[in-house]
């Protein structure tokens, strides 16, 4: 794994103002890394510290009965349901996803196929950014293109290439307007990501560059 949020993430992740979508893609990338899963404990450590020092240090008695209030109780039961495993099938073939994931299955929309190598489905969480599964098939290369807004992409399965390095499973990786890249797989190897696109994405060569007319660009 070479590639993580930076830590302006991670410490917006650890104090709980990062935006549902990020957050879920962080905690997804968490799942797999423990390098990062230590440095969210070690900021949300310091955090803990900075908060206790600002409370004061006179004795309130409303806090005793809050507690016992909250020990005395009744336990109220929660109708969430958690699926320790759940998976998705595409193109013939079955992926396990992350817990992070495997709550949201049921918000994970119909396959469209883009020439029976690439595959996107999105999950409609109600929010601006449209978040994606993509699942490239080996040996395809997507045309190249860069993005008006931002395109976060963590790999679930497998890897793919592009002219920066190659990336594999837990790899997180954020590009802007100032990146063009053309990610590709190599022969024997697939992959299936999250992505989200704050904006649509904008080919750069080819004929893929008609889905750029009027200036709308491309959402997978």
């Amino acid at each position: 794994m070479n590639k993580h949020p930076d830590n302006n993430l991670l410490e917006a992740y650890a104090s709980g103002s990062i935006d549902a979508v990020s957050g879920l893609v962080v905690a997804t990338h968490l799942e797999t890394c423990p390098h990062c899963r230590a440095r969210v404990n070690q900021i949300e450590a310091s955090q803990g510290r900075d908060v206790a020092n600002d409370i004061p240090a006179d004795y309130d008695p409303t806090f005793d009965h809050m507690l016992s209030d909250i020990i005395n109780s009744k336990p109220t039961r929660d109708d969430i349901i958690i699926r320790e495993v759940a998976s998705v099938s595409v193109a013939g073939k079955t992926f396990q996803l992350p817990k992070t994931l495997s709550r949201y299955t049921d918000l994970v929309g119909d396959w469209k196929s883009y020439g029976g190598k690439v595959f996107s489905s999105q999950l409609d969480f109600g929010e601006e950014a449209r978040v994606n599964l993509m699942y490239i098939n080996h040996d395809v290369q997507i045309p190249q293109h860069t993005h008006k807004g931002l395109e976060s992409t963590l790999v679930l399965h497998g890897g793919f290439s592009d002219e920066d390095g190659h990336y594999e499973k837990g790899d997180l990786l954020v590009r802007d307007a100032s990146v063009k890249h053309s990610p590709f797989t190599k022969s024997g190897e697939d992959c299936l990501c999250l992505t989200v696109l704050t904006e649509p994405m904008i080919f750069t060569q080819g004929v893929a560059r008609i889905f750029n007319l009027f200036g709308k660009g491309m959402y997978p």
